[in-house]
């Protein structure tokens, strides 16, 4: 089923097996989704799954590749995304090495997990992609004028490194990557954009407790705590992450002498930290 609406358009496929993906842009697509929950909810039959049982996460020593990101919630640096793929055997070493949650790791710990992980996942087995500022502010720009949102841009960096993945003919058992957005979307997403649709797409709340999608947070983390300090060596100054307001100081300080255009090639202007940089002070 196509559906247009305006200059957007949506597409709904149904195949054999029963599977139906959506995929498209807004508002076309939300279009889409209304009228497949409008049909699909009353013959829904099975029972809801209780509130207090949540779902069990996937055996983490199947084959499989978890992917997370780093840098979003940061006015200053990248989004960087990575995905690592784990079978039994890399599995069962990451965790003899600790590998866990990135925000459970200081930053010096962090840099010599990174670095053990590289040593532990082949290289073909393991990607991360990193989308610099003036990058980022074009694609949001971009998918800003066309309806979409943040959760937009991060299902297109998660797609992007399962594809490098699987362009080496790994076979995951199934995806995992931490639940953000719209669960529909994003998986529609990536089954499309990947053509993985025998292969399950799973989002789960606190799903770094497996090993890859830990493995994956480290990455990401190391490539955005990089980019920063070579930035910083460029710039002869500390580049602080978050939105403190030592953030904003250093906005005003970049602003001052390179002019408000140039933090694009640093910082994710669409933050309302930006209009904290750029406001007067008293």
């Amino acid at each position: 089923m196509k559906l247009s609406d305006g200059t957007s358009q949506a597409v709904a496929i149904m195949y054999q097996s029963g599977k139906l993906v959506i995929s498209g842009h807004a508002p076309a697509f939300d279009q889409g989704v209304a009228i497949v929950e409008a049909v699909g909810k009353p013959l829904a039959k099975k029972p809801a799954r209780p509130t207090s049982a949540p779902a069990e996460p996937p055996p983490e020593n199947d084959p499989h590749i978890g992917t997370d990101e780093a840098g979003k919630g940061d006015f200053f640096g990248p989004l960087v995304t990575a995905g690592v793929f784990v079978d039994e055997r890399v599995a069962k070493l990451l965790r003899a090495l600790n590998v866990r949650d990135s925000k459970t790791v200081g930053d010096r710990e962090l840099r010599v997990l990174a670095g053990n992980i590289r040593d532990v996942v082949e290289e073909q087995k393991r990607a991360v992609i990193v989308l610099a500022p003036k990058r980022y502010n074009e694609l949001y720009g971009q998918m800003r004028s066309e309806g979409k949102n943040l959760n937009t841009l991060l299902a297109w960096t998660h797609t992007r490194v399962i594809e490098d993945l699987i362009r080496h003919g790994l076979q995951p058992k199934f995806i995992l990557s931490d639940q953000f957005g719209d669960k529909r979307y994003i998986e529609s997403r990536l089954l499309v954009d990947t053509r993985l649709s025998g292969v399950p797409v799973i989002q789960m709340h606190r799903a770094e407790a497996d090993v890859a999608v830990a493995a994956a947070s480290i990455l990401a983390r190391d490539g955005f705590l990089r980019w920063l300090e070579q930035a910083g060596k460029a710039l002869g100054l500390t580049i602080p992450k978050g939105a403190s307001p030592k953030v904003i100081e250093t906005g005003r300080v970049l602003a001052a002498r390179l002019g408000t255009e140039a933090l694009k090639e640093y910082a994710k202007v669409s933050f309302k930290t930006m209009e904290k940089v750029l406001a007067k002070t008293p």
